[in-house]
């Protein structure tokens, strides 16, 4: 297969040795849109190994990990949900080992051939000290149409003595044996039709499932930040129009996006970076055309609020565009993907 069809990967290994604390922060910084990852000092050194690789599929990413040697800490609160803003549920089968996971004041074990499915737009706790599993992180509309349908799966877990984790698990095990045969058109047919497959399979377990409140659910601020994203030029966009359209009070509305330092700030951030991602990738717009199509009806206001977020001008972006690809950081790169990135992508479809 010509290495243009492959799909893209990339992988992050620590153990025992002079760079296992260079390499255990790294596997932190590549789950940390995901989970805030702690991993404790090993007892004994020779008995740690962690691995992680991520495959994307167009629509769909699909994670393997292999954790073992110490403690392991994965949370998922909501500072981190508003912050991220991806709301993607997870399916996950466990190979080896297994978690202990506390999800809406409840503690599941989760084991070997179990499946396991969790919404990043929800909190979760999960720690482990022995887990090989593999995960396939999906957008919610591949699942089920409806939200109440999508908001039963968070915390799902089906035992592996049932046909339904034994289906779903060999169908994640063959999937993961054949990602390096698959190419880049074919991923998103499969990725397509192993959620339908999951949907199907899972709906008659989550048919008595009782749905979350909406006025605790993450998945909230996760509606209002589509809502946001998609209408950046609209000059009313702002907490008066954001509580007419979702029938929220200010507080309410405040505290929802105070752990991201408050909702104007956001949707100024939100626009600087529209403008940006314009500015880099448009050569037909201009810096006063780019401004108006994300909410600045004043280029002055918009030039200086640009300079203070991303110390250039907005000029310097479009006079350095031919030059080559422009970063923001570490999960903005634009010459190699990575699993930030490919989060992104998704959480965006």
């Amino acid at each position: 297969m010509p290495s243009a069809d492959k799909l893209l990967s990339n992988s992050v290994a620590a153990q025992a040795g002079a760079d296992y604390r260079r390499a255990s922060q790294l596997f932190a910084e590549t789950l940390d849109p995901v989970f805030g990852t702690t991993l404790l000092t090993p007892e004994r050194f020779d008995d740690f190994h962690v691995d992680l690789s991520a495959t994307f599929m167009g629509p769909a990413l699909f994670l393997a990990a292999d954790m073992t040697g110490t403690t392991y800490s994965f949370s998922r609160d909501m500072r981190r949900i508003a912050r991220t803003g991806l709301d993607l549920i997870f399916v996950q089968v466990t190979l080896e080992g297994g978690d202990l996971r506390t999800i809406d004041g409840e503690t599941i074990r989760v084991e070997a051939g179990d499946i396991s499915v969790f919404d990043l737009s929800r909190p979760m706790h999960s720690e482990t000290q022995r887990c090989r599993n593999l995960t396939l992180a999906l957008p919610r509309h591949l699942l089920f149409t409806h939200d109440t349908q999508n908001d039963a799966l968070h915390g799902l877990v089906l035992k592996r003595n049932t046909s339904t984790a034994r289906l779903i698990s060999s169908h994640l095990r063959a999937l993961f044996d054949d990602l390096s045969a698959i190419t880049q058109a074919e991923a998103p047919g499969i990725a397509a039709a192993t959620a339908n497959l999951v949907t199907n399979l899972v709906e008659p377990h989550i048919a008595a499932r009782s749905p979350p409140s909406p006025t605790v659910r993450g998945a909230v601020i996760m509606e209002i930040r589509r809502y946001i994203d998609q209408n950046l030029s609209r000059p009313d966009l702002g907490p008066d129009h954001l509580c007419k359209v979702f029938a929220l009070s200010r507080a309410s509305l405040y505290r929802l996006f105070e752990p991201v330092g408050g909702v104007t700030d956001h949707i100024r951030g939100r626009r600087l970076r529209a403008a940006f991602e314009m500015l880099a990738n448009d050569s037909q717009r201009t810096v006063g055309e780019t401004a108006y199509a994300c909410g600045f009806p004043d280029i002055s206001a918009f030039s200086r609020a640009f300079r203070n977020q991303y110390g250039m001008s907005p000029s310097e972006v479009r006079e350095t565009r031919e030059r080559g690809p422009l970063a923001l950081g570490p999960a903005d790169r634009r010459t190699t993907a990575s699993v930030h990135d490919w989060l992104r992508i998704i959480a965006a479809l």
